[in-house]
Parts: C-alpha cells; structure tokens; sequence
C-alpha cells in the first residue's frame, strides 16, 4: 500500500486559512464566555394570587406562608392583570351579571344594587359595576373598562349610587373555556396598584403579566405604566400573557421605549418543546426594539405540573439554568398532596431545594442576570434594577476571518471527491465565498449567509475529521498489532478526531455568538439536515478513495462506477433485513434529532439519562457515546486487522455520527460554550469505555465471525 499523499489530499494554503480562521473563532469564543459568565444571577418567581389562594383554601396565614416563600428563595412574585371577579371577592369593588340581579332580592350583595333592583332596563347580558371599599380600586376599574370596552359598550346606568352598565358576556366560569373569549367577570382589567404594592411590601421584586388591550389604544400603554410608577415598586421583568404582547400591532416600539426607561426586561417564556419561545404576537419586534434587554423563563406547563412528582419536577429547574441559561424560574404551585406530605408543606420543599439546587450550580439569587456587551457594568436604573450596557454584536472584521475557515473547509472538500476541483479552482471557491460573505456581513447583518456557513462547518468538520483519520489508517501495512495496542492507538486518534471537529465547533459557536442568537431569539436553521449530511458525505468521500467491490487493502475507486454497481446489485432476502434495519436506524437517528420528532424515548433512556446528569457534569449525547466512539474503536480495529473495505464503511458512518453530533452541540446557542466543551470531554471518556469494550468484545469473537465474513465478501 503507498504512503498518502498528505499535502495533495490536504492543501497547506487552505490548511493555514483554517488554522487563522481558528484563532479568530477562539478570540470570538472567549467573548462570548465572559459574557456567559457575567450572566450568573437567578431570578426566582411565585405567581402571587396563586400564593395567596393556597393560604387561603388551606385556612393559612397568607402572611406567614410568604415569609416562608421568600425565606425559600424566592425573590419576585408576578402580578397579573386584576378581574371584576376578583375584585369583588375582595369587596374593593361590588359586580354582578345582570341575569343574576333580575332574580334577586332587596340586601343581595351587601346590598351596593338595591336602588336598580327593581329597574326594568337591566339587561341578562351586561355586567353592573359599582364601588366598594376601595376608591382606588373604583377608578382604576372605571378606567380600564372604558380603554377596553369603550363608551358604547360601558354607559353610566345609575348616578345615585354611581353604577355603571358592560354589555357583554356575563357569566361565569368555572374552568377556563379555551374555545371563547373570556367573559366580563373574568376579562382581564388591568394591573391594580394595591397588588403591586403589597408585593413589595412583603419584600419581592415584582414581575408583570398584563394582557394587551383589545382594540389596541396607547393609553392603554400609557395607563399601565402610570400605575407602575404610582406602586413606586421595582418591577423587573414584563412576560407576555394571552395572545400578544402589549402595544401589538401599532404600537410596539412605543411598548418597547416605556420598558427601556424603566429597565424592565422582556421575559421570554421557553416553549414547551424548549425551542425558542411560546407564541406572542409581536414578541420579536418587541425583543429588537428594547435592544434584546431580555431573559429566558422557564414555567412547567399547568396540565402536565399536575401530573408530576415533586422529585421529577425538581430536576429540570437548576439543570435548565445552567444548560439553557434560564435566569427566571417562573415556579408553578402544587395544587395536592404527594406521598403523604400537605401541599403547605409540599410547596415550601419543593422551593428549598430548587434555591439549593441553583446555588449548588454555582448562581446567585436576585434579580435576572441578562446576556450584555461586555466590559463595564452599566450603572442601575432608577428603579433599582441592575444596568443594561446594550446587545452584543460580534466584530464583523473577526466574523469575516472566522468565515474562512468554513470556505476553506468546503474548497477541501471538494478536492477530495472532484479530482479536477484543485488548486486554483479550490482558491477560486474561497476568494468567491469570502467576498459574499463581505458583501452581507458589512451590507446587513448577514443572517442567512451566517447560517449557511454555520451549516457548512457543521457538516464538514467531522467529515474531514473522519478523512484524516481514514488518511492515517492507509498507513498500516500489518495485522500483528495486539488488542491493547489497538486500543491505545484508539484512544489517541478518537482524542484527535475530537480535537479536529472542535474546530468546527467553535467556527459555529463563534458565527452564532451574538446576542439573539444566544437568547435564541435567532436559531440555528436545519438541524436534522446537520445530523443526515455528515454520513452521507463521508460515504461519498469513502466510495471516491476506496473500492468496495475490490480486495482489502486496495484503495482505487471510481465514485461514480460503484454507485452505479451499488445501484445494479441484486437484491437478495439478506440484503432486504439489512436495509430495514438501516431504515429503522435512519428513523431512530433522524426522529430523535432536534425538538420535534415523534419518536418516544424509552424509560430505560430517561433514567440513563437521570443518572449521567446526577454523576456528570455534562450529560454527553447518546449518538457520542453509545454510536459514534464506540464505532470509531472498532474502525481502528477493523482498520488494523485488514477488513472488507465494506466493514470499515459501515464502521467509518457510525464513528461520523459521533463526530457530528459533538459539533451539532455548538448549534444550541443557549447552551454556555464552556459546557459544551466539557460535554464534548465527558463524551470522550463514555465513548471510550464502551468502545474499549468493543473492541475487547469483538477480538474475543473474532475467530468465529472471521470465517462468515471471508463467506459473505466472497458471495458479494
């Protein structure tokens, strides 16, 4: 067998352009930790009423219960907008559906409807609404009915007592009707400055959830932030609630100018599928306009929190903090007792440990941390919220230098499978590719050209990472190579493979690295695409320099002749179970990718997974550990003992997997660089127990399958 041809297959001028375009990467990755790093605070929230209607089912003290929260851990409880409903129960209001007040009888409802009892206009289908024992609360309800219902639908209907007439949907609910518009009593009504106080009073940050108002006006922006500012409270994060976001659809950038005065962040809620955020209409245009000045919140969804244990809900808070980078753990109630403990009891531990949980990760406890601009800390604002120095943004210079690594590594590429692509023709590809990445990196923000060459480095790295490897293995010219020393080699060439696909890696870790990105604002495009190509480019890099239709050991091949023998091949019952088990594998393979594939994960995983998280300090991925290294062990083993060029193509596929899946870790931008290294790391040292095992375990059985193969080759 010859010597490779080291610097025909790998061209040293592009070489270099990956090595410079390497260290670019590396200055943009560091950025990008000590922003991670700075970002090292979380915020730990209760819903308030929520809170307050525990006490008050379990006959508690809603004082001592939220001493007792906030001695737990937590910092801020959310405020959402008030009802008619709720307002009444408190007698700061008096309200009742007309249809109830037709029926009734002198002294009803403390008596605040007897002077229109008798009125024969009282309409079934409107709500009455006079004051009670709070003026405040009086005039902030008048003026909220009429911003959201406006003055034909909201009409003075006594002056003597003042009561005023809603048209409108007068029952009352008692379960949400998700199919309909919520009736008057429950209708959202606006953030009330008692609530807000109180929450501050009891010594909690506050966090908003008012809902827009429908028709949109300004004053309604207007009347929520003039009641912000009469509480005098420090609020610190506005999350979305209902449909859209306030100010939607006229007014966003005013919403977003109100928030930046005052420094409150924009809270953006992780979807369920933990893909980007729940839907809002306008969130994004509100998340540029407060110059992305936000934080990522995590909230178990209602109907499945209800299903839960309290051990299993648990795990996922201070794990998404640091995996995710959540700073706002929006924490969902208990609403029964478990395994014998009251829901008192049950809530109040279940905040411990989150708190310690979360501490024990190394985070403070406070008001959100938020992804910045490095450099100095931007002073507090006057409502004592910490500082926002602005959005990070890369240096496009840098992202330019570190987009020639990814042309180069394309132009490399296409050396190997197209014989005439060399030389001039491979510097063509990259003068080409670096000039449009000029033109939209300095012309715009490049958002799609940045993705393109994220996707490119993603998918190639580790196909020429697996190329080297292949390169290195052409240069054994024995069998007599023990086990162990098979298994020392392994170990070597795995760690290089890694290191080589890390700097395709950090390329994407550094094209991404701003701050939406990492906010996940932006996300990365085409991730089963990342998982399929790498394996389908490796097959045809591995038919372009080696036959398998030919002896071992003899490497000229003609890419386009065995696909089309591949393609003639007679198809037997053998060749059909081979082919479902690929299918089946393929399914698996791409089905689990991303977050929205339907293929179930079994218990047996889950609690693998558990159990890696407990003992680890980065779970690595399963297509590392459990595929890829350990094929990559037994492909320096096939490589040594002189297999069918066939065995070391299934090999060299499965070990590319490995390789892939390392570098489509560096596709999650809300994952910390720092932990995706180190996952990168933990996976090397599972993969090479169980490849170790493999490789042990096949050499033992060897002499039994020898002879099948030599059979199966010859057949072939």
């Amino acid at each position: 067998m010859s010597v490779p041809n080291w610097k025909e297959r790998y061209n040293p001028i592009l070489v270099l352009c990956i090595a410079v375009a390497f260290c670019a990467a590396l200055y943009l990755m560091q950025i990008r930790v000590g922003i991670e790093k700075r970002n090292d605070t979380v915020e730990q929230t209760l819903d308030y009423q929520g809170s307050l209607m525990m006490a008050q089912r379990e006959g508690y003290s809603s004082e001592k219960l939220l001493q007792q929260f906030k001695d737990a851990g937590v910092t801020t409880l959310i405020v959402y907008d008030t009802t008619l409903e709720r307002l009444d129960r408190e007698k700061r209001i008096s309200a009742m559906p007309g249809d109830v007040l037709q029926k009734a009888a002198a002294g009803v409802h403390r008596g605040d409807f007897d002077a229109i009892l008798a009125s024969p206009a009282l309409d079934p289908d409107a709500v009455y609404v006079t004051r009670g024992h709070d003026e405040e609360a009086w005039n902030e309800v008048k003026e909220d009915l009429f911003l959201r219902y406006g003055a034909e639908r909201v009409k003075p209907f006594s002056q003597t007592p003042e009561i005023l007439e809603v048209k409108g949907d007068s029952r009352l609910l008692l379960e949400p009707d998700y199919r309909a518009k919520t009736p008057m009593m429950q209708a959202p009504l606006g953030l009330s400055v008692k609530e807000l106080r109180e929450v501050q009073e009891k010594g909690f940050y506050v966090a908003v959830r008012p809902q827009n108002y429908l028709p949109y006006t300004q004053k309604g922006v207007d009347s929520l932030f003039a009641r912000i500012d009469k509480s005098g409270v420090q609020v610190t994060t506005y999350i979305p609630c209902g449909t859209d976001v306030i100010g939607f659809p006229a007014d966003i950038g005013y919403m977003g100018k109100k928030l930046k005065e005052r420094n409150i962040r924009l809270g953006l809620l992780e979807h369920v599928t933990q893909l980007q955020f729940a839907k809002f209409a306008g969130l994004d245009a509100l998340l540029r306009s407060v110059d992305n000045n936000a934080v990522r919140v995590l909230n178990i969804d209602a109907q499945e929190n209800s299903k839960l244990m309290m051990p299993d809900a648990l795990r996922r808070w201070a794990l998404a903090d640091e995996e995710r980078n959540i700073r706002v753990n929006y924490v969902r109630l208990f609403l029964k007792p478990q395994n014998g403990v009251d829901i008192i009891d049950l809530n109040l531990d279940y905040m411990r440990k989150i708190t310690q949980q979360v501490k024990g990760r190394g985070y403070k406890i406070g008001v959100a941390g938020v992804f910045q601009k490095p450099g100095e800390a931007a002073p507090a604002s006057a409502n004592g919220n910490p500082g926002f120095s602005g959005s990070y943004d890369p240096d496009r210079k840098a992202l330019l230098v570190v987009a020639l690594g990814a042309w180069a590594a394309l132009a490399l590429y296409m050396g190997m499978i197209l014989p005439s692509c060399k030389g001039t023709k491979q510097y063509l590809l990259v003068i080409f590719g670096m000039l449009l990445t000029a033109y939209s990196l300095f012309m715009g923000r490049g958002l799609s050209v940045r993705q393109g060459l994220a996707f490119v480095s993603a998918v190639l790295y580790p196909v020429l990472s697996m190329s080297v490897m292949l390169t290195l293995w052409d240069t054994i010219k024995t069998d007599t190579k023990s086990t162990a020393g098979v298994i020392v080699t392994a170990l070597w060439q795995l760690a290089l493979a890694i290191a080589l696909s890390l700097i395709g890696a950090t390329l994407n870790g550094s094209i991404m690295g701003d701050l939406r990105f990492m906010l996940e604002a932006d996300i990365y495009r085409g991730v089963k695409l990342t998982f399929i190509m790498p394996v389908l480019l490796t097959l045809l890099l591995f038919l372009r320099q080696y036959s398998i239709f030919r002896n071992p050991g003899e490497n000229v091949a003609d890419l386009f002749s065995q696909l089309v023998q591949i393609c003639k091949t007679r198809l037997t019952l053998g060749h059909f179970v081979i082919l479902g088990v690929l299918l089946f594998v393929a399914y698996i393979f791409v089905g689990r990718s991303g977050h929205t594939g339907g293929v179930p994960v079994p218990a047996i995983e889950i609690k693998l997974r558990l159990f890696l998280e407990e003992v680890m300090y980065a779970r690595p991925r399963e297509k590392e550990f459990m595929i890829g290294h350990p094929a990559f062990f037994l492909a320096v083993l096939a490589a040594y003992r002189m297999a069918p060029n066939w065995c070391k193509l299934a090999l060299v596929l499965g070990a590319v997997i490995g390789q892939g899946s390392l570098v489509q870790t560096f596709c999650h931008m809300r994952t910390p660089a720092m932990m995706s290294y180190i996952r990168a790391a933990d996976g090397y040292l599972l993969g090479s127990v169980l490849g170790i095992i493999a490789v042990i375990a096949v050499s033992v059985l060897m002499p039994y399958v020898k002879p099948w193969l030599r059979r199966f080759t010859l057949n072939e």
